[in-house]
């Protein structure tokens, strides 16, 4: 009678590795050896990076009007919706950003509250992060809540900016807690306007955060927020040709690189691309017929008039359409409407940690350096 071989722990941990994150949570309480194997701070990385090779992309679709009856969250790829079940995350959502590495960063207004919180949707974790020594006021000019991580630590962290305030102030996962610095970007000062970008998606970068600086000669620059060193920095924009830049120029991100979607007349408009500081090249001039909701990889994801999502690759000038549909895609989520989010589900933890937790973080992090 022939015996069954046990897989090698090699050959196991490669078949973990193809499966969805809620598979995994189940599989962690077969056995110990398991489960050890999927907290394994290398694993999590591992299966990160496998997602964002192998698996074809996905968008959450986040309903800001959503009747009570209603979901708020759907996810779907260019093949339909996926029939994972998010939990509800209630009403007076006001901002919601992301994704980094699969986490989100949302903001609820109760009363006169501002309430703010990391969310994982793979693995159902929310981290309510503590009140800052700062007013979050909602409709404060020039203010802006931003979500970021630190690359080499990956410690997440959230940053509230006022460009007409001194003062700023930013949350750190690692610490807990937040800082109050003082900055210097003289924004204000010089008759500049931070924009903020109406996608949500399109800011964050590879360790920093960017904004578009709108001045009143028609100049444009970029302000960046360095989540590591925790500095803001500035940078000239594409130089100006004919066309001045106007208020429906927009920041985008296209791949590895920072854009700018300049408006010239009617529908046409110019894509910019940053190659390094400063330095720009203009990689092509669009007709874009239908409204904008976000961006992924070097692709547009536009809103049809059929209330559908397609997206249009800007280097292969390819067009894919999703099998979705909904009324909401045609507004922005400040008028009600979707807000349409990339993403990739990861085993990351956002738990607050114990003496153990805080063990596979410091390992994660002497990982991430290594690499």
């Amino acid at each position: 009678m022939a015996t069954r071989r046990a897989f090698s722990e090699e050959s196991l941990r490669e078949i973990l590795l193809s499966l969805l994150v809620k598979s995994l949570l189940r599989f962690k309480c077969v056995c110990k050896n398991w489960g050890n194997l999927i907290n394994n701070p290398s694993f999590t990385i591992d299966h990160l990076n496998l997602s964002k090779k192998k698996k074809p992309p996905q968008h959450l679709i986040y309903d800001y009007g959503a009747a009570n009856d209603a979901p708020t969250v759907t996810l779907v790829s260019d093949k339909g919706i996926d029939e994972q079940n998010f939990q509800r995350l209630g009403d007076n959502i006001t901002n919601l950003l992301g994704s980094i590495d699969g986490v989100f960063f949302l903001e609820r207004q109760i009363g006169n509250d501002i309430l703010c919180a990391l969310w994982n949707p793979a693995n159902r974790e929310v981290r309510h992060l503590p009140a800052a020594a700062i007013s979050f006021e909602s409709f404060a000019v020039g203010r802006h809540l931003v979500f970021g991580l630190e690359p080499m630590t990956k410690d997440y962290k959230v940053l509230y900016y006022n460009q007409i305030e001194e003062y700023a102030a930013i949350y750190s996962c690692s610490r807990d807690s937040w800082k109050i610095f003082e900055h210097n970007t003289d924004v204000h000062q010089n008759s500049m306007m931070c924009k903020k970008s109406f996608y949500n998606t399109a800011d964050y970068l590879n360790g920093s955060y960017y904004w578009l600086l709108k001045e009143k000669t028609d100049k444009c620059r970029i302000l960046s927020f360095d989540f590591g060193n925790e500095l803001f920095v500035k940078m000239e924009g594409p130089p100006r040709g004919h066309e001045d830049y106007s208020w429906s120029t927009d920041l985008i991100l296209l791949g590895d690189s920072v854009g700018i979607l300049n408006f010239v007349e009617g529908f046409v408009k110019d894509v910019w691309v940053m190659i390094q500081p400063g330095v720009w090249n203009k990689l092509l001039t669009i007709h874009l017929t239908t409204p904008t909701k976000s961006f992924y990889d070097n692709s547009f994801i536009l809103v049809t008039k059929s209330s559908r999502l397609v997206s249009y690759n800007v280097r292969t000038n390819k067009t894919k359409l999703f099998e979705f549909r909904h009324p909401g895609l045609k507004s922005f989520p400040e008028c009600g409407g979707c807000g349409v989010y990339y993403y990739k589900e990861s085993l990351v933890t956002i738990k607050r940690k114990g003496n153990s937790e805080l063990h596979l973080s410091r390992c994660l992090t002497k990982m991430v350096n290594k690499y």
